[in-house]
């Protein structure tokens, strides 16, 4: 009763068949249209990665949001959370086959339109392509309350117009085109960050956007017209998705969050050990290939004893080596000459 009077004020009224209808209409690819809409899909699609593309390598967001307003990427992940709440196996199947399509086709877009051109950028300086290479924990936040903020906006009529700003609040054709830059650039590690980053979004939003549809009543309503055999398993297809999809999420947001609370430690830790000193704490990586912690300072002189920084991040590190860079510097003035 509970779950039913919550879907009613989520909705606005109870979920009947024109509902689904809707919604199936917006979301799934299928029905006698299906090739109009494969056709504008990959269109658009091709056009967002294009424009990603090109405002990743010039280091330009504004060029890279563009790219997030055009992308339809978030339709097909949102038509198969909408088929995992209601359990429908083709549907999810169809949504699935169009996500892979599209993924494959953006990266191949990235790679395609970076590789006659790959001698002229280095990813290290570009602000924009490092930016994706890696998820964070307010990547997969982010993530979560895009996916519920579009199943409500979709499950709505009148909340629909508030779609192009879902699409600007998560990041998914810019990774798979900066996947593609990056694997043409001959940086196939980054790349599977960048990966890595769009993964974590298409789950995060995928699982949060099947909760608010079965929240809102979709499951139930979709599911009364069928056998118990059927309904037995659709509730099993949907568990397995969903727990296919929780097992990489859960690995990938204990990375993230312990990347994060190693981080947070470092620089706390390095606070009363570099006061007085002629160093301060400019970058910390938890992102290196051999799994160490790099800090990296800039100043002058002797740096203090490692011991206080060894006792400050005692057991705080998950057993990881720490390697400690230093960058020389020294400020000079010049004053004016007098009169």
């Amino acid at each position: 009763m509970m779950a039913n009077s919550l879907g009613c004020i989520l909705h606005g009224g109870p979920v009947d068949d024109n509902e689904i209808k809707r919604v199936r209409d917006t979301l799934l690819f299928e029905g006698s249209d299906l090739n109009k809409r494969l056709v504008r899909f990959f269109c658009l699609l091709i056009l967002a990665a294009s424009i990603a593309t090109f405002g990743l390598l010039g280091n330009s967001l504004a060029v890279v949001i563009g790219a997030m307003i055009v992308a339809p990427l978030m339709l097909p992940i949102m038509g198969l959370a909408f088929s995992v709440s209601i359990g429908d196996r083709s549907a999810i199947t169809s949504s699935l086959l169009v996500s892979l399509s599209g993924i494959a086709t953006a990266i191949a877009v990235g790679f395609m339109i970076t590789l006659p051109m790959a001698r002229l950028f280095q990813p290290e300086s570009i602000d924009e392509v490092m930016l994706r290479t890696a998820p964070r924990l307010m990547d997969l936040l982010a993530a979560l309350v895009t996916g519920l903020a579009g199943a409500f906006a979709l499950s709505r009529r009148d909340v629909s117009d508030t779609l192009p700003g879902v699409a600007i609040a998560v990041s998914l054709v810019p990774p798979l085109a900066n996947v593609g830059i990056l694997l043409a650039l001959g940086k196939p590690g980054l790349a599977l960050g960048s990966l890595l980053l769009f993964a974590t979004n298409y789950l995060a939003i995928m699982l949060a956007g099947t909760l608010v549809f079965g929240l809102i009543g979709f499951s139930e309503a979709a599911l009364i017209r069928r056998s118990t055999g059927s309904k037995r398993k659709a509730v099993a297809l949907a568990l397995a998705v969903l727990l296919l999809i929780t097992i990489p999420l859960t690995y990938t947001s204990y990375r993230v969050i312990v990347n994060n609370a190693i981080t947070a430690r470092i620089y706390r830790a390095s606070d009363p050990w570099l006061a007085g000193s002629g160093y301060r704490l400019i970058n910390v990586n938890t992102e290196t290939a051999d799994n160490t912690i790099n800090m990296v300072l800039i100043g002058e002189g002797d740096l203090p004893s490692l011991d206080m920084l060894r006792e400050e991040l005692a057991d705080q590190t998950f057993g990881r080596a720490i390697r400690l860079e230093t960058v020389q510097s020294k400020a000079a003035y010049l004053q004016p000459e007098k009169d």
